[in-house]
């Protein structure tokens, strides 16, 4: 037994001299046999396994169906669509009324206010206190003028107005139209006029429409050859008349003078009073105070001269 135990610690001793006491005396003496190799890392080759080939996909082809077709209903009826009313006929009888300028374009924007509307002198009204010197000649005297004094318009002298204390004054004197009632005076007395013309107008398309309704009915003239003083007055191819011209030209009627005729009517045969005449209707341009406006006339012709002039729409007798 003893004899194992030394044969097992000799073992023991050699091994462990040879694994920890030899090795650094083997470095220091240069040995290299005892050296064991370093292993080398391996290097690992990845194996990169081949691609496999794409799978084909599968096209699924999906039947559609159709849509069920909805039930065909009976077409209900359209809405008729509602027509514009149409516009009444024209009446060719109608009275179409005159057209007037608005005051200002009359007035050219109180600039120019009609000379005619100063023919006579007109009373407006002072709209504030002003002292005016008022001329006579060299003579010159300084007159106040309270607010709601009447004073008299003879002329205009752009934006201002020639007064005077009274209509037959002969002192004259300037004051802004603006300071007084001028435009409001002068724009009632257009609308007047207006109304007026309006109404002649009405009056002379409504005799128009009679005198040819009584031509219509009257009996056909009998012939008379030109030998009887009561023959149709004659119209020329310019479409005047040398009876009327006559009549004209020897001042039997001055506001209508042929260069201010704008239209020569037809001839016709009237009983006016029962009076027969021949009767031919003119139009023209009459001077006013706001200036020039048309009118009618009518010329009344028996046994080969004009026995007068009417206006178409009163009646009266044409200066």
């Amino acid at each position: 037994m003893k004899p194992l135990l030394v044969i097992a610690l000799a073992i023991a001793v050699g091994y462990v001299s040879y694994e920890y006491v030899y090795p650094p005396f083997a470095d220091a003496m240069k040995f290299t046999k005892h050296v064991p190799k370093k292993e080398e890392p391996k290097q690992e080759v990845a194996v990169v396994p081949a691609p496999k080939p794409p799978k084909k996909e599968k096209v699924v082809v999906v039947e559609t169906k159709p849509e069920p077709k909805p039930e065909m209903k009976p077409e209900e009826p359209k809405p008729e669509m509602t027509k514009a009313p149409e516009p009444p006929p024209v009446d060719p009888n109608a009275f179409v009324a005159p057209v007037f300028p608005p005051v200002d374009e009359l007035t050219q924007n109180w600039a120019v206010v009609p000379k005619g509307f100063f023919n006579t002198p007109k009373q407006v009204t002072m709209k504030k206190d002003l002292e005016l010197k008022m001329q006579m000649g060299k003579a010159t005297a300084a007159t106040t003028f309270k607010a709601g004094t009447k004073i008299f318009v003879m002329g205009q002298e752009g934006p201002n107005l020639v007064v005077g204390a009274s209509a037959g004054s002969p002192m004259r004197g300037l004051v802004a139209m603006d300071d007084t009632d001028f435009k409001e005076v002068f724009t009632a007395a257009y609308e007047q006029v207006k109304v007026v013309q309006t109404e002649n107008a009405r009056k002379s398309h409504e005799y128009r429409l009679a005198a040819a309704e009584r031509a219509k009915n009257a009996p056909a003239a009998a012939s008379t050859g030109g030998s009887s003083s009561n023959d149709k007055p004659v119209k020329d191819a310019d479409g005047t008349y040398p009876l009327l011209l006559a009549s004209m030209k020897s001042g039997e009627v001055t506001e209508i003078k042929p260069d201010n005729i704008k239209s020569w009517g037809d001839v016709a045969q009237e009983k006016i009073d029962g009076t027969e005449y021949w009767t031919v209707i003119v139009k023209y341009e009459t001077q006013t105070m706001f200036g020039k406006f048309e009118t009618e006339a009518q010329a009344r012709i028996k046994n080969g001269r004009v026995e007068k002039w009417v206006y178409t729409g009163s009646g009266e007798v044409v200066p």
